[in-house]
């Protein structure tokens, strides 16, 4: 289940600012924390005015579950059209949390997602002024959107039981003889021949045998065993 990494948190964090003591943003909304209003009041389970104050916990656990609650699914209803990776996510709910929606951005889902981080960096501004600070998020939120996920080298690979350890970069193999070879074993037609016999009890290796009978590239090897011998 998609959820808002710490990066896209820290994102966030770094431009909202956090107020523990409850305070009127420009435009007279009652704000606290990380840019938590009334609107969420379903979250805080309070009104926010004057006079009210919170720990540092609580504001990162509000905003935390403000992110995850309410901008997150506004960001994953169109997940099924463009397939997000985590940085992307990332980047949108922090769009989301500071303009409302990624609906226009994406033209309710018809742009690629090349032209939504162009169009992102029009979002400048507030009330018809343009400011620094939302050219600088804009930035940084585009910046995120367009890093691409880069697996570790060290990540564990799964070895399942009863199988041969998996390749771990940067090992490489030419071939199955090769691959065999650098376990130990020999690459006779004997090994070959067993190995072939334990794998074909499984899914895969029947389904690739049959796409090479259809496509007429299946060998067919002397000996062959008619039905019902």
């Amino acid at each position: 289940m998609a959820k808002v990494s710490n990066a896209g948190i820290n994102l966030i964090k770094e431009f909202e600012g956090c107020h523990l003591t409850a305070y009127q943003d420009e435009v007279g909304v009652w704000t606290i924390g990380y840019g938590i209003t009334n609107s969420d009041r379903s979250i805080t389970g309070t009104t926010i005015k004057r006079g009210i104050k919170i720990s540092q916990a609580t504001a990162e656990k509000w905003l935390e579950e403000s992110l995850n609650q309410k901008y997150l699914p506004k960001v994953m209803k169109y997940d099924t059209r463009y397939n997000w990776n985590q940085n992307e996510i990332d980047a949108l709910v922090s769009f989301t949390y500071n303009i409302g929606s990624i609906d226009q951005l994406t033209a309710n889902g018809s742009r690629s997602k090349e032209t939504i981080a162009a169009k992102m960096l029009e979002y400048v501004k507030a009330g018809g002024v343009t400011y620094n600070g939302l050219i600088r998020r804009r930035k940084a939120e585009r910046e995120l959107f367009l890093t691409p996920i880069v697996k570790k080298e060290n990540e564990k690979v799964e070895k399942r039981e009863g199988c041969f350890a998996p390749l771990k970069s940067p090992e490489t193999c030419e071939d199955i003889n090769d691959f065999l070879h650098k376990r130990g074993f020999g690459a006779g037609e004997h090994n070959l021949a067993l190995i072939a016999a334990e794998n074909c009890k499984k899914g895969p290796v029947k389904d690739a045998l049959l796409i090479l009978a259809k496509e007429g590239r299946l060998k067919k090897p002397d000996g062959l065993n008619r039905k019902g011998d």
